[in-house]
């Protein structure tokens, strides 16, 4: 049976990486709204800019995601299951 204070922590991370997963979606909108904004009148480096934003918000957003669906499996950070 795992401890209090381990029972916290996990409880911590997992709302931390909500937040990551949240962050990450929010700078692929925005990056995929300015890039739609201005997409009559932009240069291509700015074109850049923008589709760099996205796939790192799209990286973000899926590494928090995965690792977010992990933390609620049955095992332990170490590969072995939980009592």
């Amino acid at each position: 049976m795992p401890s209090e204070t381990t029972t916290l922590l996990r409880s911590i991370r997992q709302w931390l990486l909500v937040i990551v997963f949240l962050l990450g979606i929010g700078v692929l909108t925005l990056a995929h709204i300015g890039y739609v904004q201005n997409s009559t009148r932009i240069l291509f480096w700015q074109s850049l800019i923008f589709s760099g934003a996205g796939v790192l918000g799209g990286l973000i957003a899926t590494i928090a995601g995965i690792k977010l669906l992990g933390s609620y499996s049955p095992s332990s950070p170490d590969g072995h299951p939980t009592e």
